[in-house]
Formats: C-alpha cells, sequence, structure tokens
C-alpha cells in the first residue's frame, strides 16, 4: 500500500510539474519586455500622437524611418504611400488628423532588431482601422519600416 501511495504521488508531482509553464520564448525574459513597451512607445508618439493627435512632424521623424512606405490595399491594387508625405503635409500644416482618436494594442512581438506591433485605432468610440507595423530597432531606437491596414467602412 505504501509504494501505491508513493507511486501516486510521483504521477501526482510529475503531472503538476508538467503543468507549470516554462517557457523560454521571447516575451518572458525582462530585455524584450522592456524592448516591446519601447515598440509600444514609437508606434503611440510618432503614429497616434505624431499623425492623429498633435498632427506633428517632429514626432514622425523621430520614429518612421525616412524610407517607410505606407502600403495601401484599393480595389485589389497595392499602392504605396511614403512616410515623407506626413512629415512633409504635417511640416507645411501642422493639424491633428483626429483628436479624438484612442487606441488599443492587439499584440506586439519582438525578435532581435525585429518587431511587429498590431494596434486598433477608434474615433469617437468607433473602430476606423486595424494597422501592422513592421519595425526596425536601429542605433536611435525603433522605426517604423512599413505599414499596413484595414480600414472599416464607415
Amino acid at each position: 500500500m505504501k509504494l501505491f501511495a508513493t507511486s501516486l504521488v510521483l504521477i501526482a508531482l510529475t503531472i503538476c510539474a508538467n503543468a507549470i509553464p516554462i517557457s523560454n520564448t521571447t516575451n518572458n525574459n525582462f530585455e524584450d519586455t522592456v524592448e516591446i513597451k519601447n515598440v509600444k512607445k514609437t508606434v503611440v508618439e510618432s503614429y497616434v500622437e505624431g499623425i492623429f493627435l498633435q498632427g506633428n512632424a517632429k514626432l514622425l521623424k523621430k520614429g518612421w524611418h525616412p524610407d517607410c512606405d505606407i502600403v495601401i490595399f484599393e480595389n485589389g491594387e497595392l499602392t504605396k504611400l511614403p512616410a515623407k508625405y506626413w512629415i512633409q503635409r504635417l511640416e507645411k500644416n501642422p493639424k491633428p488628423l483626429d483628436p479624438s482618436v484612442t487606441y488599443k494594442f492587439i499584440d506586439v512581438k519582438v525578435t532581435g532588431y525585429a518587431a511587429i506591433a498590431i494596434i486598433e485605432i477608434f474615433s469617437d468610440g468607433k473602430q476606423v482601422y486595424t494597422d501592422y507595423m513592421c519595425l526596425y530597432k536601429f542605433n536611435d531606437g525603433w522605426k517604423i519600416a512599413t505599414k499596413i491596414y484595414y480600414a472599416f467602412p464607415k
């Protein structure tokens, strides 16, 4: 009977040990958590605040790579709008695109010097975009390298 009880305890411990998540994925160490926060900060400052809330070209320049393209999908066709367009537009007319915008991050993944951020944009509580931003880490910080999006019907 003692052997049976000991076996049950060992089985229970084995099951419990296997149920404890032990992971070495990129989201569990301190450095990656810091990088995720840095990616989010770049997206919020240079995209949400830079374009929507403040209309500030300096914020865009800080977080968008100068060769970045915004890829637009319309009528089955792809068009590239350089991020420089927004910078030039806001330098000429520093005006917020939509000061009522709010946002919610859906996911941020970082692998070394590459990252992707998925963010939902809301205007007056209604979702208007889901943005997919790819970023690279440069010596002076994270920069948006490309952006695609889905625009919800108005």
